[in-house]
């Protein structure tokens, strides 16, 4: 496509590849892939074929180098920097070789939230009032904020900003934050607030998008509480609501209740700042169907079962931009 310009997010689901290193050898046992998943996963990023792909649940370095030299004919560059992930699951950039542009790749993981629970607040204001210092540090993000900055070749200043999340899940084993959505919250701004500095810092004149698993409803309808600073504060827009999806074309993840019905919604975004809303393809861009050996795309999964069947639980989500960069 020529003029055009691609990007991909994809939840990758637990992609634990072998050999592991010495250290990592246990995961092998509990989370590694199936070769026929991989495979398949592998075959949806060739079709897709995007310039950049932010992936999520990437098991290490070692699982990533292996997917793009053994399964992706070493067509890809690939950047990965370990986050605050308890298990392992990292955040990671495939970019597609050949092109003139380069890349720099920060972390955020060490930027503190600002954020305790409650009972860990309460806590540190006692100690506080009792002359002490506070108990409980503020959190660091569950994963981490994963910036790629996108430059033309002997360029200062990037033409691209990709930040790329995999936000607190709605798991709550500890029974302190019920779905996770205080958490969720103080990670969601954090991420805005980045958007924010960096949007000022180069004079909204950069496009910069948000992108990955955001883990709840950011999109503009039925909005979970803890994503309307986005619709605050920006100008940013979901790619799928810019190019007008219709709504039961929008669920990226099916979850099936214990009556197996289908509470399937939309887990994964792209965000896209206005500069470039009337530059998105839609025929290009939006859910990514997986396909059988024919090409034709496979029925979504009406069970539990043909969940598991999948390659990943979640579909991958593409924004294609035209005539960019000019």
């Amino acid at each position: 496509m020529k003029n055009k310009f691609s990007i991909c997010a994809f939840n990758v689901e637990n992609l634990f590849l072998p050999p592991y290193s010495e250290e990592d050898s246990y995961i092998l046992y509990k989370y590694e892939k199936s070769k026929d998943k991989v495979e398949r996963l592998a075959k949806a990023i060739k079709d897709i074929d995007s310039d950049i792909i932010f992936l999520c649940e990437v098991g290490g370095e070692d699982s990533l180098k292996n997917l793009v030299e053994v399964y992706l004919d070493n067509n890809y560059l690939y950047s990965l920097m370990p986050g605050n992930s308890e298990r392992g699951i990292e955040l990671a950039y495939l970019i597609k070789k050949g092109s003139e542009y380069t890349f720099k790749h920060l972390t955020h993981k060490r930027r503190p939230l600002n954020f305790n629970y409650p009972h860990e607040e309460k806590e540190n204001h006692y100690q506080m009032s009792m002359g002490k210092k506070r108990v409980y540090p503020s959190h660091l993000p569950s994963r981490d904020i994963a910036e790629l900055r996108v430059f033309k070749e002997g360029s200062e200043k990037p033409f691209l900003i990709l930040l790329g999340v995999h936000l607190k899940s709605q798991l709550d084993k500890e029974g302190i934050d019920f779905g996770g959505r205080l958490r969720r919250a103080a990670e969601f701004k954090q991420l805005v607030e980045t958007y924010n500095v960096l949007n000022k810092r180069y004079h909204q004149k950069v496009p910069i998008l948000l992108l990955g698993d955001f883990n709840g409803k950011a999109c503009r309808e039925e909005t979970d509480p803890e994503f309307q600073k986005i619709y605050e504060s920006t100008d940013l827009e979901d790619v799928l609501e810019v190019i007008n999806e219709p709504k039961e074309a929008r669920v990226s993840i099916h979850i099936f209740d214990k009556q197996g019905k289908d509470q399937g919604h939309q887990l994964d975004y792209i965000f896209v700042p206005k500069m470039l809303h009337k530059k998105i393809d839609a025929k290009h861009s939006g859910l990514y169907n997986y396909k059988n050996e024919e090409g034709a795309p496979y029925p979504r999964p009406t069970s539990l079962y043909e969940r598991y069947q999948l390659p990943s639980d979640h579909f991958p989500i593409v924004c294609t931009i035209k005539n960019f960069p000019n």
